[in-house]
Formats: C-alpha cells, structure tokens, sequence
C-alpha cells in the first residue's frame, strides 16, 4: 500500500500542471492517495505556501510524503530537495524555504538529500516544470517505499533554506502586524496571534480599531468568535480556524472594505 501524498502548488487548475503531476505519481505509485491541499497559492508566494503546509500537517496522515511546489526559481542552481522528519512524514520540494515551517510542525529534520537520482528524474528534465520531472516523481518513489538517502546525496540541515515569519510588533494598547493571507471569502489573516492581543491588553475589549494599509484607514471591528456574531455587512475582529487573528465582514469581504492584501499593515488598539 502506498502512502498517501499531499500535494501544494501555485499552478492553479486552468492549465494541465496539476493533472500532468497526477499522472506521474499514479505511475510510479499507482495505490497512493494524492490529497491536493490546494493549487491556488498566489504565484510564486513561498511565504504564503510554507503557511498553508504548515498549518495543515497536524490534519495530515502521519506518514505522508509531502509534495510542495512553489518555484519562482525553477531552472536555476536552487536545489531539490527531500527531507525525513522525525515524526515519519517526508517532504519534497525546492530549496526556498517553502518546506521548513512543516518540518518544524513535523518533529524535525531527521535527515535530508538533494533529489539527483537518474533513476528518479523523469528524462529530459525541463528547465521550467520541476513539479513533473523532479518533485512529483521523488514524491511518489517515497510514497512507493523508497527512502530519502536513494535519491541523491545527503545534505546538512542546516544549509536548508529556512522561512522565518515575521512577529508582529506588541506594545501596550497596541498590536502592528502583517497580512499574511486572504482567503476567497475576503477574511484577511494577520501574522498575530490571540496571545498578542492579550500581551498588549487588548483581549478582554469588545471593539478594537483597526487601523488599515498605508493609507492610515482605520474600521471599528467587533471581537467575536464567529463570524455571525455581527450584524451582516459589519467588520469583525476574531482568531480563524488556524489560530491566527483575523479581520471578516458577515457575509461579505473584509479584504474589499479594508483593501487589504498579503503583506499590508494592520494595526490593532482599543476602539
């Protein structure tokens, strides 16, 4: 039986990418489930795609191998890599930081190679999708029982390239954070967490002011805990699903009103 393989890209689904990796991992091992966490990463955001992986490997089958691409230096001397993790999950992906905030949440490098095997690389190698002739294969010959040293030669952990998430800036009645994403209902997630707010003595308030984007926009937000909370339409203040804090509007989109992407400023007080 093979393991099972969790699959992240930036490819999004209008071109044939995903399906062609797909087809390539079905190959190699065919009875291995392929969970596509998702495809619609922003282009070539590594940040944002470390987040995503991260933030799902608790909910992941212990012994997953991991396939993540999000390559914005595809073609170039940045090497593939495979990582072992001490909790028995193994990930796959480019040396970009892009793997490191799972292998943290993982239990750790146990240890890691460059994926180089001829016999592992799909041949000719394109210069432009790795996810076909490198990453997808090295993923799937691990899910199919080989091991991470058969597929190139090992490498240190510590010359891995390692993502480090900025933390928010915490004073007293005050927490300036960083979009860290925007999800497709429009609820914008900040790099704070609930223990900043409590830090900065902000978490016992019903309403915080939040102060948006560079233009100085600042919205009264209700703190709740679920989005219907407020009325529809109204801004809210609340902690999501993956423990980040977060801005929404009911029923509508907080990143719209607030005009808010990834790496844009928020900053939090009391109303």
């Amino acid at each position: 039986m093979g393991r099972p393989i969790v699959f992240l890209t930036d490819y999004g689904l209008e071109d044939e990418f995903v399906g062609v990796c797909h087809g390539v991992m079905a190959r190699i091992s065919p009875q291995s489930r392929v969970i596509d966490l998702t495809h619609a990463i922003r282009r070539q955001d590594v940040a944002r795609g470390a987040l995503v992986l991260a933030g799902a490997a608790r909910y992941m089958p212990d012994d997953a191998v991991y396939v993540g691409v999000v390559d914005p230096g595809v073609g170039t001397a940045r090497r593939a890599v495979a990582v072992e993790t001490s909790g028995g999950a193994a990930l796959v992906g480019p040396d970009n930081g892009l793997l490191s905030l799972a292998w943290g949440e993982l239990g750790g490098i146990r240890r890691a190679a460059e994926v180089t095997a001829d016999e592992v690389l799909l041949r000719p190698v394109s210069a432009t999708f790795h996810g076909r002739d490198v990453f997808a294969p090295a993923g799937a010959h691990l899910a199919a029982g080989r091991s991470v040293e058969s597929l190139g030669p090992p490498l240190d952990a510590g010359s891995l390239a390692v993502l480090a998430l900025p933390a928010p800036d915490v004073a007293p009645g005050e927490v300036r954070c960083r979009v860290i994403g925007v999800d497709r209902f429009g609820n914008v997630q900040t790099n704070a967490r609930a223990a900043h707010l409590a830090v900065a003595g902000l978490d016992a308030l019903g309403r915080l002011a939040a102060g948006a984007g560079a233009g100085g926009r600042v919205a009264a937000a209700a703190r709740v805990s679920a989005f219907a909370e407020v009325p529809e339409g109204e801004l809210a203040v609340l902690v999501d699903s993956g423990g980040w804090v977060a801005l929404a509007v009911n029923r509508g989109s907080a990143g719209a009103m607030l005009e808010l992407g990834p790496g844009d400023e928020v900053t939090f007080r009391a109303a």
